[in-house]
């Protein structure tokens, strides 16, 4: 069962929805309106979303929508781009710390002290890749799904 979701921004006859340092054919929304929009999410799990712009402004449907679209799928490259490279960096942690670990059983017999040191250090190796792999990208992917969702909402003007 899917969810709905309504995002309602007002703006008043002041308020610009639009990032400034952007052409206006490549146009993208502000930073504390993406910053708004993403908090609405709070899990990011699957969710039907429409996202109302409301009030006393001059700003077309289309450049809203245009706008979010931009936006939303330049995270959604960014978060895509830094998972994969955090998967690619989990990957070579834990080979190293497989690779330390073997050397440690080779010296653990003849050389205590620096067994003891690969020992830590192929643990260390282990554990930094796991924490990336389970904990950073978990965040990533949330971030990757609410960008998802925001990407399918439906976005007009009232």
């Amino acid at each position: 069962m899917r969810d709905e979701l309504s995002i309602n921004i007002y703006l008043d006859e002041t308020d610009t929805p639009f990032s400034r340092y952007y052409s206006l054919d490549d146009v993208h929304l502000s930073s504390d309106l993406e910053d708004f929009i993403l908090s609405k999410q709070h899990n990011g799990s699957r969710k039907e979303v429409e996202i109302c712009f409301l009030g006393q402004n001059e700003f077309d449907e289309k450049s809203l929508q245009t706008a979010t679209i931009n936006t939303f799928s330049n995270i959604l490259n960014e978060e895509e781009y830094t998972h994969a490279r955090n998967v690619k960096k989990a990957i070579v942690l834990f080979v190293l710390g497989i690779i330390v670990g073997v050397i440690f059983l080779k010296y653990s017999t003849t050389h205590t002290y620096i067994a003891g040191v690969l020992s830590i250090v192929c643990w260390v190796f282990i554990w930094s890749g796991t924490e990336i792999y389970f904990f950073d990208n978990q965040q990533i992917k949330q971030k990757i799904r609410k960008c998802r969702n925001i990407l399918h909402a439906n976005v007009r003007k009232k």
